[in-house]
């Protein structure tokens, strides 16, 4: 039986955008780490090949976590795409 992937394309959000003071910055930055922190707790894995300048692909062979988190079914584990349901 094939594992399936559950991916999430996470937009890496420059944190300077909106902030109009240094507590703003910092407010980004910590939203950001606590969002990591929390995949990190549950399994969750950063794609060693899907980080980008303004992008990074996470991913979770975990169902229950894949809905709690609302990442998407996209492959198998040997790399076959899966038909969006």
């Amino acid at each position: 039986m094939q594992r399936v992937r559950y991916e999430h394309v996470h937009q890496i959000k420059f944190t300077a955008v909106g902030a109009r003071t240094i507590a703003d910055l910092i407010r980004n930055f910590e939203e950001s780490l606590q969002l990591f922190r929390q995949w990190e707790e549950k399994g969750i894995q950063l794609d060693p090949h899907g980080a980008g300048s303004n992008y990074a692909i996470f991913y979770t062979y975990d169902e229950e976590v894949a809905k709690q988190e609302g990442f998407e079914r996209i492959r198998t584990e040997s790399g076959n795409p899966l038909p969006r349901r």
